[in-house]
């Protein structure tokens, strides 16, 4: 991989690291995880907020997985409760108020935190999956 300069060495830039800009890409989606909360007056910072929809994303998800793969004793009503158990706690992190978009997504193919983008707006800097959903409970590591 060919390194990343801000400007050319020869011009007096500097080596952009594989870290610096994931770095970056991270703190840019926790400041759109704080402008989509502002959009329903919760001002929780955008870290705190991510960590919060991480964990509950991990609930979330193993619930959607165990159902999807017909583990014995989930069953549809089950993993409605476990999917109105997320709103609630979606609505305690985001300050009472879900964000419009938010919606928790049944396949576990994917991340279970989403913003569609049909309802609303992706914030700039929050990770989007294949199909311009924004993901909430992002991880973003460096790339190879």
């Amino acid at each position: 991989m060919r390194p990343r300069f801000a400007r050319p060495p020869e011009a007096g830039g500097f080596l952009i690291t594989m870290q610096a800009i994931t770095e970056r890409r991270r703190r840019a989606h926790h400041a759109a995880l704080e402008v989509l909360a502002l959009s329903v007056g919760c001002t929780t910072p955008g870290l705190k907020l991510w960590r919060q929809l991480c964990r509950l994303e991990r609930r979330v998800y193993a619930g959607c997985e165990a159902y999807t793969n017909a583990v014995p004793g989930w069953d549809l009503q089950r993993w409605q409760l476990v999917k109105e158990e997320g709103r609630a706690e979606l609505a305690k992190i985001f300050g009472g108020k879900i964000p419009a978009g938010v919606y928790i997504n049944g396949d576990p193919r994917g991340h279970s935190l989403k913003l569609d983008c049909d309802e609303a707006q992706v914030p700039e800097g929050l990770q989007r999956d294949m199909g311009g959903n924004g993901i909430l409970a992002a991880t973003i590591e460096e790339e190879d």
